[in-house]
């Protein structure tokens, strides 16, 4: 086998590139510009997120970057082993915090929150008595564990109409601010008359058919009109549509016992037809048979040659002990 000759040795031709590229590719070794991100990275979405919120006070975490989009109640992936029963390979594994995917109503903002939460987080929410409640609390554990989207979330909250007038009448009591300004203030956020503002957003917004609950703006209307904040409400607003006053409630029974007392007579007044018919019916079975009785009776007398008697003469004649 030849010797192969070594490919430095070899002399290829070379093009003659114009200057302005040599000074292009000279240019691009020195040059200062930052790689771009990604369009759909987490930092950009993160950035997006808390852009017009407050600076959130505690340190976020890029070693579990999905808990930034989510109520994850500081919640983390864990790492361990897998251990056999008997000495083979030992291998990694994770073990990932148990969250759902869960639609919640807040009250304040009048509308669905779809939300991806911890198990644990939704039975604070269901304990404390909405969402509402469970972002609005101040204590530092609470603030702590609500993370970058439920700060964000909590912030939303705080500016609706709706949380502004309840801290209004907070301040109020407090001795803070006058009942006029107070009204003031009110009328110039747009809730004096009420204190929900989820008929409109709910007729602005096109909801899917499954979302909406039966007689829901007539739920709302009606809720509109109570003169305080509706807080401490049941979180589930299919299982607060459903619920029924005590009025409501005697209404539906009254109507329900008076469709019963005409089922009722109807079936008395049906029976009653009844009987009386059968019973006519029975008269006319037995004036049938008497009647037939009483021409079989007249045949017999015509065959024998005697006069015709009436059926008592030949009842009594045939009796001798009373006719003597």
């Amino acid at each position: 086998m030849p010797p192969r000759i070594p490919s430095s040795l070899v002399s290829r031709p070379t093009a003659t590139a114009p200057p302005s590229a040599l000074l292009l590719a000279a240019c691009r070794a020195f040059t200062t510009t930052t790689p771009l991100e990604g369009k759909h990275s987490s930092k950009q979405k993160l950035d997006q997120l808390l852009a017009k919120a407050p600076l959130y006070p505690y340190p976020i975490k890029t070693t579990f970057k999905q808990s930034w989009f989510g109520l994850y109640a500081s919640k983390h992936v864990q790492f361990g082993n897998n251990i056999p029963d008997k000495k083979y390979t030992i291998t990694r594994r994770r073990w990932y915090p148990n969250i759902k995917h869960k639609k919640l109503w807040s009250f304040g903002l009048g509308q669905w929150v779809t939300c991806k939460l911890a198990t644990s987080v939704l039975r604070t929410i269901d304990k404390v008595g909405g969402l509402d409640n469970y972002l609005l609390s101040e204590k530092p554990a609470r603030l702590k564990e609500l993370g970058p989207w439920g700060w964000e979330l909590r912030y939303r909250l705080q500016t609706s109409k709706t949380v502004q007038r309840k801290y209004n009448e907070e301040r109020l009591k407090m001795g803070l601010i006058t009942k006029e300004k107070m009204i003031a203030e009110n009328v110039k956020l747009g809730v004096a008359q009420g204190v929900q503002e989820a008929l409109p957003t709910y007729k602005q917004r096109r909801l899917k058919r499954q979302d909406i609950p039966k007689g829901f703006a007539e739920r709302w209307k009606k809720s509109a009109q109570v003169k305080k904040v509706l807080f401490g409400e049941p979180w589930r607003a299919r299982r607060y549509v459903g619920r029924e006053t005590g009025s409501e409630r005697r209404a539906k029974t009254e109507a329900e016992n008076a469709r019963v007392r005409r089922a009722e007579a109807v079936m008395a007044r049906r029976k009653q037809e009844n009987q009386e018919r059968k019973k006519i019916e029975k008269e006319e079975k037995k004036r049938e048979e008497e009647e037939r009785l009483l021409k079989l009776a007249e045949a017999q007398a015509a065959r024998r040659g005697g006069p015709s008697a009436p059926a008592t003469t030949a009842t009594e004649s045939s009796n001798p002990t009373v006719s003597a």
